[in-house]
Order: C-alpha cells, then sequence, then structure tokens
C-alpha cells in the first residue's frame, strides 16, 4: 500500500468544520503567486446586513438618549441589540474577509492574517491531497446543505479552506487547485 492510500484510509470523513452557508460564501482567484479565496458579494452584502443593523440600532437608541435623556427600558433593549449585532457583524468582517491564500512564493496555504499560525497555515508540499465533504444542516426554515473543501496534510490531518451551499463551485474550486498543485481530489461519503 502506498503512503497515500495510508493517508487515505486514515482521514476523518466527517465534516471539519459544523454548519455552514447555504449560499456561496467565497469565489476562488488566482493570483501572481498562486490563489486566494475571496468573499463572494453575497456573502459581503450578508456581513454588511449585519453591521448596517448594528449601527442603525445603535443610532436609535443614542438618539432616543440624547431626546429624552433618561435611560429608559426601550434605550436599554435598543442598546443592547445594537451592541449583539455590531459584535456579530464584526466578527464575521474579521473571520470571512480575513485572507485564505495559497502562495507559491512563500511555500505556504494560510488562512488568517497570521501567516504563521500553525492551526491556520501549512506548508504547500505539506498537502497531499483535496477533499470535499458535504453535510446537512437543520435550520429553522427546514434542512440545506452545506459542502467544505479541506486541505489533506501528510499526517492525515485536515485544515479547512472554505465552507459553503454551492456543491458545483467547490467542484470547480477545487479541480483548479487539484490540477494546478498536482493533487488528487477526495470526495467523502457523508
Amino acid at each position: 500500500m502506498t503512503d497515500l492510500e495510508t493517508i487515505k484510509k486514515k482521514v476523518s470523513t466527517k465534516p471539519a468544520i459544523s454548519g455552514g452557508a447555504n449560499f456561496e460564501t467565497h469565489v476562488l482567484s488566482q493570483t501572481r503567486y498562486g490563489f486566494k479565496f475571496k468573499p463572494s458579494l453575497g456573502y459581503a452584502l450578508f456581513t454588511l446586513l449585519f453591521v448596517g443593523v448594528a449601527y442603525a440600532f445603535l443610532y436609535a437608541g443614542i438618539a432616543s438618549y440624547l431626546k429624552t435623556k433618561t435611560f429608559e427600558f426601550l434605550f436599554s433593549i435598543v442598546t443592547v441589540a445594537g451592541a449583539a449585532f455590531f459584535i456579530a457583524g464584526n466578527f464575521l468582517l474579521l473571520s470571512y474577509f480575513s485572507p485564505i491564500v495559497f502562495n507559491t512564493h512563500s511555500n505556504r496555504f494560510y488562512r488568517g492574517f497570521n501567516k504563521q499560525n500553525p492551526k491556520k497555515s501549512t506548508a504547500l508540499s505539506n498537502i497531499v491531497a483535496l477533499q470535499i465533504i458535504g453535510e446537512t444542516i437543520s435550520g429553522e426554515n427546514g434542512n440545506y446543505k452545506s459542502f467544505e473543501l479541506n486541505l489533506v496534510l501528510k499526517d492525515a490531518t485536515r485544515m479547512n479552506v472554505v465552507d459553503h451551499g454551492k456543491l458545483k463551485t467547490i467542484i470547480i474550486d477545487a479541480e483548479v487547485l487539484s490540477q494546478y498543485f498536482n493533487l488528487p481530489i477526495w470526495h467523502a461519503q457523508s
């Protein structure tokens, strides 16, 4: 049995990250030194909606206070809701607008702003395969499918690249990366 077959038997076929979106969150684009995933227009609008609601609530709360000069119950509710949307919106901005990069110049894959974080980066030479996994998510309005693109590393661990609801796009992105980096694609049963 080859090393690749041994790794394939060891690697998990469960989603690396539970949950996911039911729409396309990222788009693959080629760069001067490899590839990067950028947030999709739909995800950018979703994130900006959170931030917009946060500012609207905070503005309403502050305007209410300035008008009445008292801390009313409505002021408290509006301000707390605005703060919650503000925190969630900024978390979405930071986490989904952070870089997801395959850089051939530095020989690194990294996710996030710290290119050397061992939990979110690896040498490109450490990647042995690309893995696609689907899962069904139960939501308030029914079930939907979400799909992951993961990197499989030499030690049979995985590193998540993207997670979104467009299987066709995940497959196309995996094929582009597979051809460029000469990596097999493993479709996991899920």
